[in-house]
């Protein structure tokens, strides 16, 4: 078992692995993860912090997540389902923890639904801050308290606009037709149903569906973009009309013997 030191902050020094881990509820949150980890089943238990960002045996890149609805094919791309949410900040000083709130826009967030987001301070351009949010409470017609990772820099005098952008691996759900505004911040890779937890991919190599030509089948076809679907489609069969599709990645490998549906992903 590798020797560990604990530290400040939830954090914890692994001296054999050179690493320092999160520690969440008790366990640990390395920054690398194996493949047996990162495709076992989903669970309804929270082990990792929604967003923690893992490195696989290969360097492929995982986010940990959260499903808002049933994933039922984990062949097509994942986003983030929650927007972001208007607020008016209370006066808060320089150094605080946790900044109040009334005006929301969001009138039912439960608690620590904004985990891992951030607010955005609107105060001048020199004042204006981007803060990362542990938690939050119950909001209570439209007041509720965030609480912070770091500091309060500025003073906020209780005037300024502001907004919360909630974790995008807090709600995760497949693209739609439907809802042609969402971005992919995933792929599942395995079904998971609503509520549970789950290691989503966004960077390595991924086998995905097809909404129109199998990447790589035309000459010079190589950039892959997702469709509003979730589905892989080319980007010269998605970048017109006015579209500009998500990049999702490139055919990896030669296909002069047809087409292939295994691709890079590029999340990040």
């Amino acid at each position: 078992m590798a020797k560990t030191s604990a530290t400040h902050k939830g954090f914890r020094r692994n001296h054999k692995a050179k690493t320092l881990d999160i520690v969440f509820d008790g366990e640990t949150a390395t920054g690398f993860a194996s493949f047996e980890t990162l495709y076992a089943a989903p669970t309804t238990v929270q082990k990792a912090p929604l967003g923690h960002g893992v490195t696989d045996p290969m360097g492929g890149k995982w986010r940990y997540c959260k499903a808002g609805a049933a994933l039922t094919n984990p062949l097509l791309a994942a986003g983030g389902n929650a927007g972001w949410t208007s607020i008016t900040p209370a006066v808060t000083a320089v150094g605080a923890l946790e900044i109040a709130y009334t005006a929301s826009s969001d009138a039912s967030a439960t608690v620590d639904q904004y985990a891992n987001g951030a607010v955005i301070i609107g105060a001048a351009a020199a004042n204006r801050r981007f803060y990362h949010i542990k938690g939050n409470d119950v909001s209570a017609t439209t007041t509720g308290t965030l609480r912070l990772f770091h500091p309060v820099r500025f003073a906020i005098a209780g005037t300024e606009w502001a907004t919360i952008n909630p974790s995008p691996w807090a709600d995760v759900r497949i693209l739609s037709t439907a809802s042609t505004k969402m971005s992919a911040c995933c792929m599942p890779l395995q079904p998971v149903d609503s509520g549970s937890y789950f290691w989503g991919k966004t960077r390595g190599p991924v086998f995905g569906t097809v909404a129109a030509t199998v990447p790589g089948e035309a000459a010079d076809d190589r950039v892959v973009v997702f469709n509003s679907d979730g589905a892989f489609i080319m980007a010269d069969e998605s970048w017109n009309a006015g579209k500009s599709g998500q990049v999702a990645g490139y055919v990896m490998l030669n296909t002069n013997a047809g087409g292939d549906q295994a691709i890079w992903l590029q999340l990040e």
